[in-house]
């Protein structure tokens, strides 16, 4: 698969994304799918999905923009930024789950994704976790960390 193929999974997977399109975004994954965030790896087309759904939860208006997109063969690289409104249930990484805030976040994140045969095998997901825990206005002493 060329580069092409790849770029092409990649922006059918943010429009499916960006409208909350369950079926659509899984249509991008093959059989056996990696993804990694910074809550862990999940595997499986089943916890694939629940990531999704959860994230959709908790942020019912997300938005992905991408602003640079580097394709390399068999791999794509993004840039971007992910807005909404966190009006649900959130799990943090200290264990709890946080309640809607209200509070509308705009976070810079990058992911990377591997595709074989036209479809995402891997997909790895960065962002800066503190900075997206600020904009929900979650203190620095309620994650651990010294105030």
């Amino acid at each position: 698969m060329g580069g092409l193929a790849v770029a092409d999974v990649v922006d059918r997977y943010f429009s499916a994304y960006n409208a909350h399109d369950l079926d659509a975004v899984m249509g991008c994954y093959c059989s056996k799918p990696v993804a990694v965030g910074p809550g862990g790896p999940v595997e499986g087309r089943s916890e694939v999905a629940s990531y999704h759904t959860v994230i959709w939860q908790a942020f019912p208006d997300v938005h992905v923009t991408v602003l640079r997109k580097v394709v390399d063969r068999e791999a794509t690289a993004i840039t971007a930024v992910g807005t909404g409104r966190h009006t649900g249930p959130f799990p943090i990484t200290t264990g709890e789950v946080l309640q809607g805030t209200g509070r509308y976040v705009s976070v810079r994140c990058c992911w990377f994704f591997a595709a074989e045969g036209g479809l995402i095998v891997d997909q790895q997901v960065f962002f800066d976790q503190l900075e997206l825990y600020l904009q929900l206005g979650l203190p620095l002493s309620r994650l651990g960390l010294p105030p």
